[in-house]
């Protein structure tokens, strides 16, 4: 009988069978206090304990972001994912539990997925992350939700000053810590292994998992993690440190016209998003990249690129992959097009993002095949931005002497989809076909099966191989192959060419 009524250290809490009857749903478990009122722009806060039994029925708040498009105008993403508007609130800081457990004391393995959306959108509780299919693998499965935006990564220093590590911004990654936290004190009331953690998530929650590697403040948490079009060691994005964090935090409120953060903490969460559209220009893509972590010396000692690259973050056992059109136009992203530019415009993106224009524009062969570029522009560069950091990820692995990543590339066009999109491999790995609007046929759910099996494997065991699967080894140096993640699962040799070992020799040196 699915397990459903837990004692944790805060309390009681029940929960509800999911779809699959023999697994127990807990939505919406409170993980920290809520950071609300002069807890804005604060480290999270140990959730103080209650009395009775929580019902944990409901999913809890998503962070307070964004809406995205879901119908008329909006772009596969939002037609997809953001399907439902769910509450928003300052008040987010819960987590979602599903279990196989029908006792405590199974020390199941544990996954805990961290959500994409960049850092300015997303949620715990999308659609296409649902938990039971890993749950029937023998896995507790837990997503979260955390702070975003300006809630969840504003610098200033006056932050700095009144906080006693003297840093300020990364309050989202201190609200996924202090998840983790929870996890490791209350996950064997689930049924889990409190020493058997792994962290998981796809583009943002990519980015989110590898910074849990290189964090000291997980160590002793973390024992394994999967990186899904998002992590590894992208060097074309920049590093951001307090320092300037602290300045473009401060222009923000100046802007807004706060006279200190402390009159911002005043300010509703309505109003200090209508003043970031205002900032912005009312341009999506400026707002979602307007904030986000930075290298603060506490929460990151150094840069995460840099501690990757230097091999200083935890030996554990890593998977790490993309697709192959990650970012090419198609109708999964609004706008569907880019357009190739002048020749000032193309040698300024490279000195920016490869601190050689010349070269960068020999690399996508700008003067000589004008299609080639043009399909670069595509958005190609910054698939192949992501494809680079992942290998630069796989091969500091080995110049570290750390244990090998398991590396993929998905070449999959799933029904009905123009590309290898990026997102293409959620609902294979988690087995939620059924809530996509896709026309998925029947190899669609033998390759899911397959996927999910990799997934918990490697969660499981810190090795994605397992009987009836198609041997994946992992990169090493004497083996320098990735799983092409198709209908016909197969190993290959890392496709290349002079973009990619230009952005590959950035993110290495």
């Amino acid at each position: 009988m699915a397990l459903l009524q837990v004692k944790t250290e805060s309390g009681m809490i029940e929960g509800l069978t999911g779809w699959n009857q023999a697994v127990g749903l807990f939505r919406g478990i409170p993980y920290a206090k809520a950071p609300v009122g002069n807890l804005r722009w604060k480290a999270p806060e140990p959730v103080e304990p209650w009395e009775g039994v929580l019902k944990a029925y409901n999913w809890g708040p998503i962070s307070y972001q964004e809406r995205r498009a879901s119908e008329g105008g909006g772009d596969l993403i939002g037609e997809e994912f953001y399907c439902v508007e769910w509450p928003r609130s300052e008040d987010c800081l819960y987590l979602n539990v599903w279990t196989p457990a029908k006792s405590a004391n199974e020390k199941l393995p544990v996954g805990v997925y961290l959500h994409g959306g960049g850092y300015a959108q997303g949620y715990g509780h999308l659609n296409c992350y649902d938990g039971e299919g890993f749950a029937k693998r023998g896995i507790v499965t837990v997503t979260l939700n955390h702070r975003l935006g300006i809630f969840g990564y504003l610098a200033h220093p006056e932050l700095t000053a009144e906080d006693e590590h003297h840093t300020s911004g990364n309050y989202g990654m201190l609200d996924i810590i202090e998840a983790l936290k929870w996890v490791k004190k209350n996950i064997s009331a689930f049924g889990g292994d409190p020493d058997q953690i792994t962290v998981f998530g796809q583009s943002g929650g990519g980015g989110k998992s590898v910074m849990m590697l290189t964090t000291p403040l997980t160590d002793g948490i973390v024992k394994g993690a999967i990186m899904q079009s998002g992590g590894g060691v992208d060097m074309t994005r920049g590093e951001l440190h307090l320092k300037e964090a602290e300045e473009n935090g401060k222009k923000v409120i100046d802007f807004m016209g706060y006279a200190s953060v402390d009159e911002a903490r005043k300010a509703s969460p309505e109003e200090l998003l209508k003043k970031i559209r205002e900032y912005c220009d009312n341009n999506p893509l400026k707002m979602m990249g307007l904030f986000g972590p930075n290298a603060d010396g506490y929460v990151f000692p150094k840069h995460w690129n840099r501690l990757v690259q230097s091999g200083e973050f935890k030996d554990v056992p890593t998977m790490i992959g993309c697709t192959a059109q990650e970012f090419v136009a198609d109708k999964f992203i609004a706008g569907g097009s880019f357009k190739l530019p002048d020749r000032e415009k193309a040698f300024a993106d490279g000195e920016r993002d490869l601190g050689d224009g010349e070269a960068y524009l020999r690399a996508i062969k700008y003067d000589t095949d004008p299609e080639y570029a043009a399909k670069m522009y595509s958005g190609y560069v910054r698939t192949y931005a992501m494809y680079a950091a992942d290998i630069a990820f796989s091969e500091s692995q080995i110049a570290n002497g750390h244990k090998p990543a398991y590396q993929y590339y998905l070449t999959l066009v799933p029904p009905t989809a123009e590309t290898a999109h990026h997102s293409a491999e959620h609902q294979y790995v988690f087995q939620t076909l059924t809530k996509s609007k896709r026309p998925y046929a029947g190899r669609d759910w033998d390759l899911s099966n397959q996927l999910a099996d990799y997934w918990a494997n490697f969660i499981k065991y810190g090795n994605p191989n397992g009987d009836g699967l198609p041997q994946w080894t992992p990169y090493t140096a004497d083996c320098k192959q990735v799983m092409d993640i198709d209908y016909n699962l197969h190993m290959i040799d890392l496709p290349t060419n002079d973009l990619i070992e230009l952005q590959l020799a950035l993110d290495l040196k």
